[in-house]
């Protein structure tokens, strides 16, 4: 996810740790082999993010993660495969009753396309 290409000393490059975190809110589309649903992209790093979502993607299930610009401008999809599900109820103080749902993603490589055998033409 970043354009950084210097090379990170070793002690660093093997640790499970993230070395950084992006803390926005960000409109995404997962798609998979369910379909495509809406979220809201938050805690990002270079491991993976959170995703708040009605529809949230069962356990291991690889999606592609489009976040696109609230002006049209340019898109970005990145693949992950879904890690965890998270359903939270809560009451607010007026008593009335909310909950959120999201997925957590780890990044993954994008998968080879596979080609076909091409068609002949008659």
């Amino acid at each position: 996810m970043s354009s950084r290409t210097d090379k990170l000393p070793i002690a660093v490059a093997k640790s499970k740790v993230p070395i950084g975190k992006f803390d926005k809110a960000f409109a995404v589309f997962l798609e998979g082999d369910r379909g495509v649903a809406s979220g809201i992209g938050r805690n990002i790093t270079d491991a993976g993010m959170f995703v708040e979502t009605r529809e949230p993607f069962a356990l291991g299930t690889r999606v592609k993660v489009t976040f696109t610009s609230p002006h049209g401008g340019a898109e970005m999809t990145l693949e992950g495969e879904v890690r965890y599900q998270c359903f939270i109820n809560f009451a607010r103080p007026d008593a009335t009753r909310a909950g959120m749902r999201g997925v957590g993603l780890k990044f993954v490589p994008p998968q080879q396309q596979q080609k076909g055998p091409r068609g002949t033409v008659h």
